[in-house]
């Protein structure tokens, strides 16, 4: 009996030991510190390229694409009919003004051209019969008036067979080549039929149209520098500037003179006509680093002296080979080149400097 007491005490007390040691670990837990929350971290600013550009001072320019013209250029038409028996000028030949072209029969034409010479002359000895007579009071004045007018149609008709005796002859109104010709020896023409075309190309017009925004910067007498697809450039002066623009595309006319005595320079190719219209400060950039605004306006986006990002609507004012000459940003900017179209305006960036090569 004894020994059953001891043994139920001793279980009481180990029961109690373990409650008490669950309590104390409970408490324990209880009263440990709890976990500090994860930090976490700010983003930091956008990484951009910038090189740092000063305006410089450049020639502005106004850009007109056009073509080479020649100066004068006629199609000759015959001016009387005839027998074609003659061409003493071949296609691109190189003529002088006066020079004969193309020959025509003369059929009867000597012959008719002394008829009217003998007419003429018996006209003028009727005419002094008359005024001798009329001065006599032997005549009356109508018929002096009548012999008058008799010699003045004999006369007339002797200058008209004169003409259509020269016109037999074709002559080169002008120094000029000989682009085109329709006859052959044997053609039969008539009045008003084509014969040849001449063209003077000892001085050529590069020709093209101006916007109606530039055209008020233009005048008389300007220089121009042409440039030609094959790299050559001639220089010359505006000659003609149209007053009326064209009603499809709104541009107005312009026609710079180029001297080409040595005919190196060939009409119809295609020019580009710079004009010089004045200077002003301007950056050059590649046009790799233009960009668009939320409006479509083409412009440069920029870093400011806190490193935030600003957008600069741009004019161009010439382009040169490997980039453009533009106004619109500050004398002294912070181009972005790299990382534009990532970043917004007014966003900070982590600005890195640039080459200015890089544009």
């Amino acid at each position: 009996m004894k020994r059953s007491a001891y043994l139920s005490i001793g279980l009481l007390g180990a029961v109690a030991a373990w409650m008490l040691s669950g309590s104390l670990v409970g408490a324990a837990r209880t009263d440990a510190p709890a976990t500090a929350p994860s930090v976490v971290a700010e983003p930091q600013p956008m990484r951009v390229r910038v090189a740092e550009l000063d305006a410089e001072r450049v020639t502005k320019e106004v850009l007109v694409r056009g073509q080479l013209e020649p100066r004068r250029r006629v199609e000759l038409r015959a001016q009387t009919g005839g027998l074609v028996t003659a061409l003493p000028a071949e296609k691109g030949a190189r003529v002088s003004a006066g020079e004969v072209l193309v020959e025509l029969a003369l059929e009867d034409r000597e012959a008719q051209i002394a008829r009217a010479e003998a007419e003429a002359a018996s006209r003028r000895l009727e005419l002094s019969a008359s005024e001798k007579l009329g001065s006599k009071g032997m005549q009356a004045r109508t018929q002096v008036k009548a012999a008058e007018a008799s010699l003045a149609a004999a006369e007339a008709e002797l200058e008209r067979l004169r003409i259509d005796l020269a016109h037999t002859r074709i002559r080169a109104p002008f120094d000029g080549l000989v682009e085109a010709r329709t006859v052959e020896l044997g053609s039969l023409l008539q009045r008003g039929d084509p014969v040849l075309e001449l063209v003077d190309a000892s001085v050529l017009k590069a020709v093209g149209h101006v916007p109606q925004q530039s055209a008020a910067s233009l005048a008389l007498g300007q220089s121009v520098a042409v440039h030609l697809l094959d790299g050559r450039t001639a220089e010359g002066r505006i000659v003609f500037l149209s007053r009326v623009a064209d009603p499809e595309t709104r541009s107005f006319r312009v026609e710079a003179e180029l001297p080409n005595p040595d005919g190196s320079l060939y009409s119809g190719i295609s020019a580009e006509l710079r004009i010089a219209v004045g200077d002003e400060r301007a950056h050059f950039l590649s046009p790799a680093v233009l960009t668009l605004d939320d409006d479509g306006q083409v412009g440069v986006k920029t870093v400011t002296v806190d490193d935030r990002v600003a957008f600069h609507a741009i004019a161009l004012v010439r382009a040169e080979a490997g980039g453009v000459w533009v106004t619109g940003l500050p004398a002294q900017t912070r181009v972005i080149t790299r990382g534009q179209g990532f970043v917004v305006t007014g966003e900070t960036v982590q600005p890195v400097a640039e080459d200015r090569s890089a544009l």
